[in-house]
Order: structure tokens, then C-alpha cells, then sequence
């Protein structure tokens, strides 16, 4: 419990819709295509994981994946996933029909 409560420190109010991916644990993200690209929300999970603003977070996430590839494949309303390495971390993405998913960062 300790790390969910780490984690609701550093994303803020957990029931407020704002601007970052929502913690349901420690590691995954809840996300919607819809808010914001993936990218963004991919950098944001990795920043609230290991406690550090996104600013901070050095590694460009296109060295890694193509950021617009990544919104790109799951536009259409498909559902599927898709793991990647970034900045020492396993990404998996888990898209469902609905536009809605999870991050996860291992």
C-alpha cells in the first residue's frame, strides 16, 4: 500500500480526471486515447513509477517506439497491446475497443 500511496504523492488527487494517467496500481495506468496522445501518457506513467517529473525523464521515447506509430495503431477503435522497452523499463500497452486501456511499466 505504501507504493500506491507514493504514487497518489506524486499523481496528485487519484479521483480527479486531470491531465496525467490514473495509478490503479504502483505500475499500471489507467488511460484514453482520447485525452491525450499516448506518448505523452506513456512518459507520464514512467515519471509517476519512478518519481520523477516527466521534464526529467531524459531518454527521447522515439528512440524507443514512434510516438504517432503508437497513436496510430490503436486510432481506430482496435484492441490489441503492444511492449517496448524505454528508459531501462518493459512498457506494455493494453488497448481495448473502447478506447481505454492500460500502461503498464516493469
Amino acid at each position: 500500500m505504501k507504493a500506491q500511496n507514493e504514487t497518489e504523492a506524486i499523481m496528485g488527487d487519484l479521483s480527479d480526471s486531470s491531465d496525467r494517467a490514473i495509478a490503479e496500481s504502483a505500475t499500471t495506468f489507467r488511460f484514453d486515447r482520447e485525452s491525450r496522445p499516448l506518448g505523452v501518457q506513456v512518459i507520464e506513467a514512467v515519471g509517476a513509477t519512478t518519481g520523477l517529473d516527466e521534464t526529467e525523464i531524459t531518454a527521447p521515447l522515439y528512440k524507443s517506439v514512434d510516438p504517432e506509430a503508437l497513436d496510430t495503431l490503436f486510432a481506430t477503435g482496435g484492441n490489441g497491446s503492444v511492449a517496448f522497452s524505454f528508459d531501462g523499463h518493459q512498457i506494455t500497452i493494453e488497448v481495448k475497443s473502447d478506447g481505454t486501456g492500460t500502461i503498464t511499466v516493469d
